[in-house]
């Protein structure tokens, strides 16, 4: 009897033995993955730096403007913050606090600017957690692909084709977390700060003076993400949300691009159309975000004449049914008037016709929120452009599987008028009727 149980312990000690190795490529997988965790990583405590500079050269440029408002009691909050701030770098982080050095007791009520930069502050720092969670998903997406393409490779060898399998298993299970990204990078011993370091007095100084000097007027067209405003670029990078097991109909959308666009008619991207814009549009969360002051009344392009010019997005669908979803535009200037900008605008073409216009719907955005809903009937050849909390809507006929462009955008009308919206592409709500 003991003879036996020996003889099954070294078998079970031989069976561990045979499959203790994975395949040599894991490893090498492995190894340029934390590489690529630790440039994430590396480029996420880099920003950290630079959005703690850019607050406190805000807060600069907000004491100076107070001061010549001759507002002692702005300026004393301004200097009280910075000196909260600064000291709030050197305490010890709250784990539970999305952005420890700067939490909802903190925000002030008095003065209102103060209370906005703030604001601006943690979304910075919230969209800095949200593009290096993105990265790390984008880069554990090709970690996968590598695998799979192993897997594929070595078909015939089962042991080690399971081996890829249930690697690339574990990792799929593992990214199911919400806080995949940053036990991942704890998991690979890659340290990403809870708290941005006190910024270089010297580095610091250089900046602000460049910053004073400089002129607030800038154009869009020349920005990158991380010059645009914090909430702004905090809007961008919040991930469209949907189950990737029910992908929504707008998943099938193909992103072309962005260009000019008139209300007057319906023009796209055509030769003449005034660039007073700019528009910045991130595809993978489809929103745009849209600047800029009108600086012509009227304009010609080709032999019409155009009063309400503006940027948009364009998307292509292979077929008409794919054409449902919730479109959200906002701005923190309304239109006084349903006669003035801005205004929001969704146009349909078909593109087996020459880009010719079948649909289009353009609403004044008189409203911080202007929310539009755009379906095309599955089972007949119905499309309906629905105002939302109105009664409005248009109807059109629009055939199946008809390849289409749609292009999403905001204009302005009237010389001096000022636009800065964003616009958002959601899937459509279940509950909303036509």
């Amino acid at each position: 009897m003991k003879r036996m149980v020996a003889c099954l312990c070294l078998l079970a000690c031989c069976l561990v033995s045979v499959r203790a190795d994975p395949p040599p490529e894991i490893g090498r997988l492995n190894e340029a993955y934390q590489k690529g965790l630790a440039k994430i990583a590396d480029d996420y405590n880099k920003g950290l730096t630079t959005v703690a500079e850019d607050y406190l050269i805000e807060l600069k440029k907000l004491s100076a403007r107070l001061k010549t408002q001759k507002d002692k009691t702005g300026m004393a909050a301004v200097r009280q913050e910075v000196n909260r701030y600064l000291t709030a770098l050197h305490a010890e982080p709250d784990p539970f606090e999305t952005v420890p050095e700067l939490t909802d007791e903190n925000i002030v009520k008095e003065p209102l600017a103060l209370r906005e930069l703030q604001r601006s502050y943690v979304a910075a720092r919230t969209a800095k957690e949200l593009q290096r969670n993105e990265e790390v998903g984008t880069l554990t997406g090709k970690l996968l692909g590598g695998l799979d393409k192993l897997r594929e490779k070595n078909a015939e060898n089962e042991e080690v084709a399971a081996a890829f399998k249930k690697e690339a298993n574990r990792i799929r299970v593992a990214m199911q977390r919400k806080d995949f990204a940053p036990r991942t990078l704890k998991e690979n011993n890659i340290v990403c700060r809870a708290l941005p370091p006190e910024p270089d007095v010297n580095r610091l100084k250089e900046r602000m003076d460049t910053a004073l000097s400089r002129s607030s007027t800038s154009s869009i067209s020349g920005l990158n993400m991380t010059e645009l405003p914090p909430h702004i670029q905090a809007f961008l990078l919040k991930p469209l949300d949907y189950d990737p097991k029910w992908p929504p109909e707008i998943a099938k959308w193909k992103f072309e691009g962005t260009g000019n666009y008139s209300h007057d008619y319906y023009l796209y991207n055509q030769p003449g159309i005034p660039a007073e814009f700019g528009i910045f549009s991130y595809a993978k969360t489809m929103k745009a975000y849209i600047r800029g002051t009108k600086q012509k009344e009227v304009s010609a392009v080709g032999t019409h004449t155009v009063r309400w010019t503006g940027k948009a997005m364009s998307w292509l669908l292979r077929d008409s049914r794919d054409l449902v979803c919730t479109v959200l535009f906002r701005t923190p200037r309304p239109a006084l008037s349903e006669t003035e900008g801005p205004a929001a605008c969704v146009a349909v073409y078909s593109v087996d016709e020459g880009d010719k216009l079948i649909a289009s719907y353009t609403i004044p955005m008189t409203q911080k929120t202007t929310e539009l809903y755009v379906a095309k009937h599955y089972s007949y050849n119905r499309m309906n452009i629905k105002w939302v909390g109105t009664k409005r809507k248009r109807g059109f006929t629009i055939p199946d599987h008809m390849p289409m462009r749609v292009v999403i955008g905001v204009v302005g009308f009237a010389k001096g008028e000022e636009i800065d919206a964003t616009i958002e592409i959601l899937p459509a709500r279940q509950n909303e009727e036509m």
